[in-house]
């Protein structure tokens, strides 16, 4: 799977505009499954027909965050506003590109040297609306030259790495390419299920859970897993009632986030897949929000878990992840809509 996800998550695609990994998902599941379409939200849906009435959703969210272009000066310098959650201080002196109508172009988020920032200004917190992309340009011409204008997305540029260990592996956007990397590989793996399986990656999570609330409103589902990443650890100078979960100890089952709790039917069902599969397992509570809030309540209500991969550093360019916990994730996903067919 370690390819797999170097290659989801060095690819662009943030939220509103994924239609390049959507079409490297698509290069990886079209030969795994029967219908692939895409709806009015740029979800993509994807089923693998089955010849019982139960039908399941897997989703994962395939949008990323990263940024917009807003304007553009006299002397080249771009101002950007931010799509999804950043925290300011990790954006300065970045590499990102910008993916304009006449190409990609990589340009830096450029902050002051020290020899000239007075020591008020280092002391302060960096803001957004301070900081400029720089693609070594001195003109606006120059940049709209290139075919760059308000409204471009842009990405951060950054490389796949192995860190200490083989299984230990480091990029950006683990939120949310590892959940489909996972997904991908379930696709893979189920073969002539007797439900219907439906593995949707969907779209603009990252700015409200948009795409997985027109996903599942178009699909009459009795079970759903929302596969995603969450804070993991340890982290530096954390305390430990903030980052509860750590790598390699197996994905978590969510009892509650901002936006979902967790049944206790369902809860149920994923600790007897937990226990019957020998899945390493952790619980958590998070005080962020998942598809699962979006999905669970659609329509009647539907039966909803979900399953998140640790990350740490997430919604940086050094996110990581340990291979292991997406392979007990996959494992845990799959023995988890075994049981919940005899028990919804």
């Amino acid at each position: 799977m370690k390819e797999l996800l170097k290659k989801l998550s060095e690819a662009p695609g943030v939220s509103g505009h994924e239609g390049r990994i959507k079409k490297m998902i698509i290069d990886e599941v079209k030969s795994h499954v029967d219908e692939i379409k895409e709806d009015s939200m740029g979800n993509l849906i994807t089923t693998k027909k089955g010849s019982d009435k139960f039908n399941v959703m897997i989703a994962a969210h395939m949008d990323e965050i990263g940024f917009m272009v807003k304007h553009i000066d006299d002397k080249g310098f771009i101002s950007f506003e931010t799509i999804g959650g950043f925290d300011p201080r990790s954006l300065g002196s970045q590499r990102v590109i910008i993916h304009s109508s006449k190409g990609d172009f990589i340009g830096v988020i450029g902050i002051k040297p020290p020899h000239i920032t007075p020591q008020e200004e280092k002391d302060r917190a960096l803001k957004v609306e301070d900081m400029r992309i720089d693609l070594g340009l001195n003109t606006k011409e120059e940049v709209e030259k290139l075919g760059i204008k308000p409204g471009d997305p842009v990405t951060r540029d950054i490389s796949f790495a192995k860190l200490g260990k083989d299984n230990i592996v480091s990029c950006k956007s683990f939120d949310n390419r590892a959940g489909c990397a996972v997904l991908i590989e379930i696709l893979k793996k189920i073969r002539n299920p007797d439900y219907s399986l439906y593995g949707v990656f969907t779209t603009q999570e990252e700015v409200g859970l948009r795409g997985a609330k027109t996903a599942a409103y178009g699909i009459n589902l009795d079970f759903a897993i929302i596969i995603d990443s969450t804070v993991g650890g340890p982290i530096p100078k954390t305390e430990a009632d903030k980052v509860t979960i750590s790598l390699g100890k197996g994905p978590s089952i969510d009892l509650m986030d901002r936006g979902f709790i967790l049944s206790e039917k369902v809860k149920e069902i994923l600790l007897e897949a937990a226990n019957e599969s020998g899945v390493p397992y952790q619980t958590h509570i998070s005080s962020g929000s998942t598809d699962g809030a979006a999905v669970h309540i659609t329509k009647e209500g539907i039966p909803t878990a979900v399953i998140s991969i640790p990350s740490k550093y997430i919604h940086s360019t050094v996110e990581i992840v340990d291979l292991n916990d997406l392979e007990s994730t996959l494992n845990l996903v799959m023995k988890s809509i075994e049981i919940a067919k005899n028990k919804l």
